[in-house]
């Protein structure tokens, strides 16, 4: 399963970023939201996010992957990077609290990405490339064969 946390940022941003992404995932992708506790209870976000990660992988629909929206603190970014995931931050106002690490992306909320900065579409698009290199993943093949066919 394909596991991406947004960091930084607004909410707002998060939240248009997840969108683009959910919806481009053409039902593979859905997001994750979790507005409470805040981020000063970081081991108490990574358990009900750990809890419903499980969840989804026992679920009866093949789900290609999940947008954790908000990744609040350092204990949810270890739990997805744990897990296989990639942690992105958005740019402009970085979390005070999830360490941005060698290769993690920088995305936009906007329409096009600028230097080392990428659009959540490009950074997906990445994302996927490397997980096919790497020995393939649902998501991506299906990814793939969806633009060959469409």
């Amino acid at each position: 399963m394909l596991l991406i946390a947004l960091s930084g940022g607004t909410a707002a941003e998060r939240v248009a970023i997840a969108d683009r992404l959910v919806e481009s995932g053409k039902g593979q992708l859905v997001a994750f939201a979790q507005a409470t506790p805040k981020s000063d209870a970081g081991p108490s976000r990574a358990r009900i996010l750990r809890d419903a990660l499980a969840g989804m992988e026992e679920a009866p629909a093949a789900l290609g992957g999940v947008v954790v929206v908000h990744c609040l603190a350092e204990e949810e970014a270890e739990l997805v990077r744990a897990q296989g995931g990639a942690v992105w931050h958005v740019y402009g106002q970085p979390s005070g609290l999830v360490v941005i690490r060698h290769g993690d992306p920088i995305v936009t909320d906007g329409l096009a990405g600028f230097r080392h900065v990428r659009e959540p579409l490009e950074a997906l698009s990445e994302l996927l490339l490397s997980r096919l290199s790497a020995g393939g993943a649902p998501l991506a093949l299906a990814a793939l064969s969806s633009l060959a066919n469409g």
